[in-house]
């Protein structure tokens, strides 16, 4: 398997487990998101749900995200904040 297969595979699993937490703790019940889904557009969770998103990525990733960190780009989609979160690791 190539590193860009593996990069792939880290990858939807990263957004796997996002889209998990966020239907499961920040969703109403039968509500489902995408990985490009606009998470930030006020429809899918406000800001609580933000720093609730930030906590998990801290403590299942093991990341402890900076203020410089909280940016839109970061927390758009379940697709950028796992980029966000494996080059985050991947500079460790």
């Amino acid at each position: 398997m190539t590193t860009d297969e593996n990069h792939k595979l880290e990858a939807q699993e990263v957004e796997s487990r996002i889209i998990a937490f966020i239907e499961c703790e920040l969703l109403s019940p039968g509500e489902t998101v995408n990985r490009d889904d606009d998470l930030l557009s006020g429809e899918i969770f406000d800001s609580i749900g933000v720093l609730r998103l930030a906590a998990f990525v801290d403590e299942d990733f093991k990341l402890e995200m900076q203020p410089s960190d909280f940016v839109i780009e970061n927390f758009q989609t379940a697709a950028a904040l796992a980029q966000y979160i494996l080059s985050t690791d991947a500079s460790r």
